[in-house]
């Protein structure tokens, strides 16, 4: 199989899997809730539920998971000096959305199957789009 015939292969697995995750966890399209979620909600539900692992403001480091500044839109797994897990590395070719963001958060090893992520237990449906729009609102 030439590296042009993986590449595509590996793309098309990556979107498989968000679209899996997607339709899993109802998140087809977040811009609907975006719209309804508030920002004060998600930078609070952020700091309980990935500040832990997660920075947000630019230029801040790296913790156990990636700097999340600027996320929506960027391509998965480009942020400078992180280390990603080959799971990451070898499933991850999309650009961030609301959706995919969302998705991430509900279900992170059905969109990366072996990723170290792991969801704290109990992210609501409320919880986990206000985080989206907060981090939409971090660039």
């Amino acid at each position: 199989m030439t590296t042009h015939i993986k590449q595509q292969a590996a793309s098309l697995a990556g979107a498989a899997l968000f679209a899996a995750a997607a339709i899993a966890t109802g998140r087809g399209d977040a811009a609907e809730s975006s719209h309804s979620a508030d920002v004060t909600k998600g930078a609070a539900a952020f700091v309980r539920q990935c500040a832990l692992c997660h920075t947000v403001g630019r230029g801040e480091p790296n913790r156990f998971g990636p700097n999340l500044f600027g996320v929506i839109d960027r391509q998965a797994g480009s942020v400078p000096g992180y280390k990603y897990s080959p799971a990451f590395n070898s499933t991850a070719t999309w650009n961030w959305s609301e959706a995919a963001v969302g998705g991430f958060i509900s279900a992170p090893a059905q969109m990366v199957p072996g990723t170290p992520m792991g969801i704290f237990q109990g992210v609501s449906d409320a919880d986990r789009d206000a985080i989206v729009v907060f981090l939409a609102q971090q660039k």
